[in-house]
């Protein structure tokens, strides 16, 4: 299963995409993806049903996941093969989250450069 056109976070990662856009001027959708990638790389599982999509910020598959798009949904799927779609979605955004959690405190383009 592939992820939906319309991807959407919580209202918390919602919340800290924005702070760090302020902070960093980076898009939110760059910050989501180096979420993800970081959440990936160490091995973050998610637990179903632990997210509540409740944000009010909907984007378009493409645009949330630009050049990494294939790339990201292969890696969910093969971390959760069984997993439809909609569960695929909230999976996404659990890792977007746990990804920004280490990171969501920066206060610079600099700071946000030597945490990666």
């Amino acid at each position: 299963m592939a992820l939906p056109n319309d991807l959407r976070v919580t209202k918390q990662t919602e919340d800290q995409l924005r702070r760090l856009k302020q902070y960093t001027g980076l898009n939110n959708n760059v910050i989501a993806r180096i979420g993800f990638m970081r959440s990936m790389e160490k091995g973050y599982t998610y637990r179903e049903n632990s997210v509540a999509l409740d944000g009010t910020l909907i984007l378009q598959k493409q645009t949330w996941l630009g050049d990494t798009g294939q790339y990201t949904e292969l890696l969910l799927k093969q971390k959760y093969p069984d997993f439809n779609s909609q569960q695929m979605l909230k999976a996404w955004a659990a890792h977007v989250e746990d990804g920004i959690a280490s990171i969501r405190n920066l206060r610079s383009i600099g700071e946000f450069a030597a945490a990666l």
